[in-house]
């Protein structure tokens, strides 16, 4: 049996992983998944259950636990993937090149997955037993516009663990925060007419016409001066516009959609506030304009964890012993991290491979960086529950 670091041994069971097409609404894909990460884990005496979050669609949950009392440290992933449209590689039948893994989700983040299971796996080999427990937790739906389901629910659970990391792909880098996001669709309202004669109308293009130059005038200039020390510049973008039926009609309606990458610091409630209080200068009625939170970006709330807490310092420290050159930074892309974060517990990111490379037409992971990740995860895990 290999106590150290095998990587016939390790690329096997990323090659399980990345066989299985879990895109979210490929059915049972994400159910798969957690099963072959459970049949992995009972085989190597790990606690193994099962928590439904939507018909069909299961967290999983692999606990290494102790004889003894002591911290509780999550290890996080998500185990669905984007879908393979589009790639020029061959997606689900993973394959080994120049030193990388390739393959749809070994990125993002069946490569994070794998390291993290693996180094509980070799820490039980290796008669290590912690005081208190770590949990592996695979998540359903983090690329799903359904607010991360999985993650959603263990933010129901409240604080159930004493710090958390999410394994995506951060270069082997800790991110001690990352953005938000949000998406709104704002609908105005006006009155049609002939074109004939057009002020017998009122037309709803013209009046978005005037709240997008005043986003642009009043309110981007105000988030350029928002910035976070880790996250940058609060940032906005308008996306679409769609409004009006024919050329010869006044637009009754015109609807455009905007979003915004909001800081740690900024609320939910303020990025709504902010559109209603540029519509008040102009002299259009209140009832005029509507905004609505697009689904696919409700919760998807900033993540910040302190600096200087336990989790962050230990973890560089793990960091430095395993011979990296790792920073404390904080990135643009959300995570499954902000639901940990907002329930109570200490989170950050950190896992092999580069983000960059995720959702791309060939996708794939550096072998050599999650073998150093699954050193940091040992080196930590040993460190925290001795």
């Amino acid at each position: 049996m290999n106590y150290e670091f095998n990587t016939k041994e390790f690329l096997k069971i990323l090659k399980d992983l990345v066989d299985i097409e879990s895109h979210y609404l490929k059915e049972g894909g994400e159910l798969k998944l957690a099963m072959k990460l459970g049949e992995i884990a009972e085989n190597e005496g790990l606690i193994v259950e099962y928590e439904e979050v939507t018909p069909g669609r299961n967290n999983i949950f692999i606990t290494f636990k102790g004889n003894e009392d002591g911290k509780h440290i999550v290890l996080c992933g998500h185990m669905d993937t984007v879908s393979s449209e589009g790639m020029t590689i061959e997606p689900f039948n993973g394959y080994i090149e120049e030193g990388k893994f390739w393959g749809r989700g070994s990125v993002d983040m069946k490569g994070g997955l794998a390291s993290m299971l693996y180094a509980m796996i070799l820490l039980r080999r290796q008669g290590f037993s912690p005081k208190g427990k770590v949990t592996l937790i695979g998540t359903v739906g983090e690329e799903c516009p359904t607010n991360s389901d999985g993650a959603f629910a263990l933010r129901k659970k409240g604080k159930f663990a004493d710090m958390a990391i999410v394994g995506e792909a951060t270069n082997l880098n800790i991110a001690a925060a990352h953005k938000g996001t949000m998406s709104l669709e704002i609908m105005i309202k006006g009155k049609a007419a002939h074109s004939s004669n057009p002020a017998l109308g009122d037309n709803a293009i013209y009046k978005v016409v005037d709240l997008i130059k005043l986003i642009k005038e009043k309110l981007l200039p105000k988030l350029d001066e928002r910035n976070h020390p880790l996250c940058g510049k609060a940032t906005l973008n308008v996306g679409m516009i769609d409004g009006g039926i024919q050329n010869n009609i006044v637009p009754d309606k015109c609807k455009f959609s905007l979003n915004r990458r909001y800081i740690p610091g900024e609320e939910e409630s303020q990025i709504v506030e902010e559109i209603v209080e540029l519509w008040r200068e102009l002299p259009y009625a209140l009832d005029d304009l509507s905004i609505s939170v697009l689904k696919e970006t409700e919760n998807r709330i900033p993540m910040e964890t302190e600096l200087g807490a336990p989790l962050v310092v230990k973890l560089l420290e793990s960091c430095k012993r395993q011979g990296l050159n790792s920073v404390v930074n904080g990135v643009n892309y959300w995570t499954d991290g902000a639901h940990l974060r907002v329930s109570g517990i200490p989170t950050v990111i950190f896992g092999p491979g580069d983000i960059a490379q995720a959702h791309a037409a060939v996708e794939f992971i550096e072998i050599a960086s999650m073998e150093k990740a699954v050193a940091v995860y040992i080196d930590f895990i040993k460190e925290m529950c001795s």
